[in-house]
């Protein structure tokens, strides 16, 4: 009998609704049993305490209390952020906030509500998969067990904590139930209007569910069309109803999001891809070290854990290879295309295999697909490809389920009970073996923090204990977090501390001020340069100060634990200590004229005074020893971007190792500590890469190799990172090479010295010749 999910008939009429009232017990039993504490206390746990999962809170928390509309102003400070991009669940958070602004005070309830909105969702996933597997059929208790196995076993229960946005397991089972209708009602529209709308609605609490229902959807479109005769009554409304959540969405943000400069090639396209092993190994102990003694291999990273189980892995194995064989020995080759299982099923396997395929990196991996791929626009947004494996684990288990059936359902009606009794309990007690463990695991790692009460500081703590030092909240205008931090551009990656971390989130929620740091996916690449200035010396401009909208100091946050630059220290040199005891952090008033005070004045007297007494060196500078140095601009390069605003700039497209420089060390020599140093140019469409050099003697024998990321320069000059990389020259050091490894570059301004040499020289602007020191423009 086919009914539809849901279905408000009676028990009497429809007997298989018993069916989820099993469901439902079972998984609230369950759930009592090992995340009692979470599921009645949510707001008193942190499903995690660090990482996306804290950022995730706090996002959501600080909106819900401070922010409206699709601005998010907890971060990115004065520019705030659009809601889209922090991690947060938007749909949630809106709620929150409207609550807020209308007397319920929801917002200092935000991680009781968004832990409850996703131990809620997980709950009723198994009820959404049975109703997917009693389309197929399946008994009615059948239909229960296995649906509470497969979401207890699904690689989504991973993200629980740490992505809690990725967790709601519901929601891509219940799209492909709305593409089964679809099939069996081709006509009927409800159920294209139900797909789209859900889309949307997902899209809320995160974009890789509606991106990934909406890819399974043109891969069933591409599966029907040669699997059914005259399909293109259901496919053209198929394609719309993929299409159309995708366009809306893509609408959306280019109406409501005011920044355009996002980067546009995301680190990770293919690295962040599932694999074989990420689908057919298991990711919980013991299982997988029993499977790595038995056969080693390379293992996936989180985002490439989709693994099936066992059961249905075996299945999946078995079944792929009787229905080979079955064909070649038949020849009917059709088989491989339409095997024997509910067709609605047979497409989801297929479409399901397609969007794997994907999700492995295929065919973007492939050389003739580098153009496609580098052109892809908001295709490749969705970088983290390995999430995209999720609907082929639902449709597999499925299959193992339907099939595990139909053997034993076979063998009871051929009389064969012998055989059908043994093995039947014995796959079922394995694949609910896996699916406790899995669950067992997470239910362990988000009990671990009761902490939540203490993050979002309901007494304001903080608040009380400024007013102690005579300071309120309302004396400053933002908190500027010490270890820093600022991630997520792919540009600069500077991931500061937990402890930093952590606590500067904390101090924001509990003051309502906002954050000079970042960590939000694509943030404006303007933006982070301007931020990241902050660290830069006192050689070069601070921009950003030029647009905050006070002069009120800022509250400088600095986490106990080490881990601080010397940038920072000259920092903490700036500011003034509070007398506010805190145990995990120390608490500073920064003045922004002291953090906006440059040297560029004092440089420019110092050189006045110096400059007279120093020889001009061939190579038209000065230098304060008279040991070698080498400065090379590139000022014969046809690209004329450069970075002092004269001449030329060194400019590479093709992703490889450029060759910045490749001749002698500079003379006259010595052993001592050198530095080489080079300005990239950061807007481009890909990341920073890196410098490396290579030292060789004169017989040709390579004698050191060292490099430096990129992405962890905080020396910037606009648009310009100066990225350092000090090596010791040994004595028989006759050769430097200096390569660049990064996929577009444009740099400039090379320069090789020693560590304790000054080098001065100038060079010709449109206004006249400006001084220059250590590559640093000093001006007239």
């Amino acid at each position: 009998m086919r009914t539809s999910f849901l279905s408000t008939g009676s028990f009497r009429r429809h007997p298989h609704a018993w069916g989820y009232v099993v469901v439902a017990l079972v998984t609230f039993g369950l759930m009592t049993l090992k995340m009692s504490g979470p599921l009645f206390h949510p707001d008193t746990y942190l499903l995690a305490n660090g990482g996306d999962g804290v950022q995730s809170y706090f996002a959501t928390a600080f909106y819900g209390l401070y922010d409206q509309g699709v601005r998010f102003t907890g971060m990115n400070y004065p520019y705030g952020e659009h809601v889209n991009y922090p991690n947060m669940q938007p749909l949630i958070a809106w709620v929150i906030s409207f609550l807020e602004r209308h007397g319920v005070h929801a917002g200092h309830r935000t991680i009781g509500i968004t832990n409850f909105l996703a131990l809620l969702a997980f709950g009723i996933s198994p009820l959404v998969m049975y109703a997917v597997l009693r389309r197929f059929r399946l008994p009615v208790l059948y239909a229960a067990l296995t649906a509470v196995l497969i979401v207890f076993l699904t690689p989504q229960l991973l993200r629980l904590g740490g992505h809690t946005s990725l967790s709601y397991a519901f929601f891509l089972p219940l799209l492909w139930y709305y593409i089964i209708r679809m099939q069996e009602e081709p006509l009927e529209w409800r159920w294209y209007a139900w797909f789209v709308g859900m889309s949307l609605f997902v899209a809320g609490i995160m974009p890789y569910f509606t991106a990934a229902a909406s890819f399974f959807l043109l891969s069933h479109v591409i599966v029907l069309s040669w699997q059914r005769k005259h399909p293109k009554p259901l496919l053209w409304r198929m394609v719309v109803a993929a299409l159309l959540p995708l366009l809306v969405y893509r609408a959306w943000l280019w109406l409501t999001d005011p920044a355009t400069d996002r980067p546009p090639n995301p680190f990770g396209l293919l690295v962040y891809t599932s694999s074989w092993t990420g689908i057919f190994v298991p990711f919980y102990a013991p299982a997988r070290e029993v499977w790595l003694a038995i056969a080693p291999t390379d293992l996936p990273g989180l985002e490439g854990e989709n693994y099936l189980g066992l059961v249905a892995g075996g299945v999946l194995v078995g079944g792929a290879i009787l229905g080979l064989y079955r064909a070649l020995r038949s020849r009917q080759w059709m088989r491989l295309v339409r095997p024997t299982m509910p067709a609605p099923l047979a497409a989801g396997l297929w479409a399901g295999f397609l969007l794997l395929m994907y999700a492995f990196g295929y065919p973007l991996k492939w050389q003739w697909f580098v153009w496609f791929k580098d052109h892809s626009g908001p295709i490749k947004q969705f970088r983290a490809l390995g999430r995209f494996a999720w609907p082929f684990y639902y449709v597999a288990g499925t299959y193992a389920a339907y099939y595990i059936y139909r053997w034993w359902r076979y063998h009871r009606l051929h009389g064969v009970r012998g055989m059908a009794l043994p093995w039947l309990p014995l796959l079922l007690i394995i694949w609910a073996g896996e699916a406790w463990v899995n669950f067992y695991v997470k239910g362990d790692e988000i009990s671990r923090f009761p902490i939540a009460k203490d993050f979002m500081d309901p007494d304001h703590t903080i608040a009380q204990q400024l007013g102690w030092a005579n300071h309120q909240v309302s004396d400053f205008q933002a908190i500027l977090p010490l270890p820093y931090f600022n991630i997520g551009s792919d540009k600069v990656d500077l991931s500061g501390t937990p402890n930093s971390f952590y606590n500067a989130e904390h101090l924001a929620v509990a003051t309502g001020l906002p954050l000079l740091a970042t960590y939000v996916s694509r943030p404006s690449v303007e933006h982070m340069i301007r931020h990241v200035q902050l660290l830069s010396s006192p050689m070069l401009p601070k921009p950003l100060l030029d647009d905050f909208p006070s002069r009120k100091p800022i509250l400088l946050m600095v986490a106990n634990g080490g881990g601080l630059s010397p940038a920072e220290e000259r920092i903490i040199k700036l500011a003034h200590p509070l007398n506010v005891p805190f145990t995990d952090f120390t608490l500073y008033e920064l003045a922004v004229a002291d953090l906006a005070r440059t040297d560029i004045a004092a440089e420019r007297a110092k050189a006045a005074t110096l400059l007279p007494t120093l020889p001009q060196q061939p190579g038209g500078w000065y230098t304060t020893t008279g040991r070698g140095v080498l400065v090379q601009g590139y000022d014969k390069e046809p690209d004329h971007r450069s970075h002092l605003g004269t001449g030329g700039a060194f400019y590479a497209e093709p992703e490889q190792f450029s060759k910045l420089y490749d001749g002698p060390l500079p003379l006259p020599a010595d052993t001592g500590r050198y530095e080489v140093s080079v300005w990239v140019n950061i807007k481009n469409q890909y990341g920073n890469g890196n410098l490396q050099i290579n030292l060789f003697s004169a017989d040709g024998r390579q004698l050191e190799h060292k490099g430096a990321d990129g992405r962890v320069a905080t020396e910037l000059d606009g648009p310009w990172l100066r990225v350092v990389l000090p090596f010791n020259r040994p004595a028989d050091a006759t050769r430097l090479e200096v390569l660049y490894d990064s996929r577009d570059l444009l740099a400039d301004d090379l320069l090789v010295r020693p560590v304790d040499t000054d080098v001065y020289y100038y060079v010709p602007t449109p206004s006249g010749r400006q001084l220059v020191k250590n590559t640093y423009l000093l001006g007239k």
